[in-house]
This record gives structure tokens, C-alpha cells and sequence, in this order.
């Protein structure tokens, strides 16, 4: 990402205005952490920010303003007058408190236990990415930290509840952490992706790492033969059950 790009996100607020997604987040993460201007000018506006509002939250507002102003006001228009002031000062502060990066929550309502047990129940589907839609989001993220994979489609990508670069054999390897469950049985599923320009696995032998309670496969790259995905799965624990 660009340091304009990076800065134009920052500087509109996207991040809490929901504009921006969790992609377009890493990527402003990443350049921050690899670009000292932009990071020193983040810092010092985030630092001019906070002391600003600071500032605005400690400024008394006087009381009865409002009936003050009205009260000078001929009596005719003192109830049309008296809405638009009332209407200007909010817009007022409303535009002083995002400036900043402060909103006005909604009161927060009490947590019903019955909705929660029905919720909990009937488990509802929950918006979100699909499978396919995971994978490509995790091929990008791997782009981002150097490393070009291939993904098999065959493996359910919203059960990832983990994912980075390891090292082997003082080479990085991208791996994936998967969280599986069948017939009451958790699984945890590493997924190492090897690729056939840093190793030769012409000799490796799967038999060789398979342990207790421990499944080892490696499944080539069906399309040209370049990536291998070693798949290690390993019982955790019986799921509890509610």
C-alpha cells in the first residue's frame, strides 16, 4: 500500500466509520509498521487528536444557553428560533465529536437470558465470507508477507483460526491452522505449505511422521505440481456438549 493510500484511509476516519475492510486495515497496519514517516505522522495525529478532544470534553457548557438566547429573541419567533438553535447546536457538536473520532452510543439494553439461550439454540446463520471467499482473503494476506501460495479448494477455509509464516529448515513456510469437529471430536489441522523451489521432496516419506493419534498427508498441487500442502491432524478433545 502507498503512502497516500494509507494516509487518505487514516486521515477520512474509514476505520471507524466501517468504510474500510479488515484487508485494507492490514495493509495500513503492515505500511505503518514498515514506513517510519507514516508511522511518525500517525503518531503525532493521533496525539493532536486525542489532546483536542480532551480539550472539547473540558469545556463547560453554560447553563440554560439555550432559554438565554431564546429569551432575547421577540416572542413570535422564539418557538421556530428556538428549534433551529437547538437543531444548530447539535449539528454543531456533532461535527466537533467526529472530527475527532467520538460518537454518541446508543444506550445499552439489558442482556435478556431467554434471548440468549434461544439464540444460542438455534444457532441462526451469521452473515460472513464464504469458504472460497476465506481462501482468497488468505492467499492475499500471504502476498502481503512475501510469500506466493496456492490454496486446495477442497479444504473448508471458515474453520482457519490461525495463520502465518513458520520457518523450516531455515526457509519460510506459510502455515494455516485449522479447527475441525466430527462425531463430537475436535482436530486440530496444521496445513504447512511447501513449495517445490525451496525443497525437494522427491525422498520424504509420509509413514515416517505419522504418530499416535496423528494423521500425516501431503497432497501435491493438482494444477502444476509446485506447491505441496502437508496435513497434520491431531485429536485435541471431545467437544462438550451443552
Amino acid at each position: 500500500m502507498r503512502c497516500e493510500t494509507t494516509r487518505t484511509i487514516l486521515e477520512l476516519n474509514l476505520p471507524r466509520l466501517g468504510e474500510a475492510d479488515w484487508r485494507d486495515l492490514d495493509a495500513v497496519e503492515a505500511h505503518l509498521k514498515t514506513c517510519p514517516p507514516c508511522e511518525r505522522w500517525w503518531r503525532l495525529r493521533s496525539h493532536e487528536d486525542n489532546r483536542l478532544a480532551r480539550e472539547i470534553r473540558a469545556v463547560p457548557v453554560p447553563h440554560h444557553l439555550a432559554s438565554t438566547l431564546a429569551a432575547r429573541l421577540p416572542a413570535a419567533d422564539r418557538a421556530s428560533s428556538r428549534k433551529k438553535l437547538i437543531a444548530t447546536l447539535a449539528a454543531a457538536f456533532v461535527l466537533i465529536f467526529s472530527g475527532v473520532g467520538f460518537w454518541f452510543l446508543p444506550v445499552a439494553s439489558p442482556l435478556d437470558a431467554d434471548a440468549v439461550a434461544r439464540l444460542l439454540e438455534t444457532a441462526p446463520a451469521v452473515d460472513g465470507p464464504t469458504s472460497h471467499e476465506r481462501m482468497e482473503q488468505l492467499v492475499e494476506s500471504f502476498g502481503r508477507l512475501g510469500e506466493t501460495v496456492r490454496l486446495p479448494d477442497s479444504l473448508n477455509y471458515l474453520q482457519v483460526v490461525s495463520h502465518g509464516i513458520t520457518e523450516l529448515q531455515g526457509r519460510k513456510v506459510p502455515q494455516i491452522l485449522f479447527q475441525t469437529e466430527e462425531v463430537g471430536i475436535r482436530n486440530l489441522v496444521r496445513l504447512l505449505i511447501l513449495d517445490s523451489k525451496k525443497f525437494d521432496l522427491s525422498q520424504y516419506s509420509v509413514e515416517q511422521n505419522t504418530g499416535l493419534n496423528r494423521q500425516v498427508e501431503l497432497i501435491p498441487d493438482s494444477e502444476n505440481g509446485r506447491f505441496f500442502y502437508l496435513l497434520s491432524t491431531q485429536e485435541m478433545a471431545r467437544a462438550s456438549k451443552y
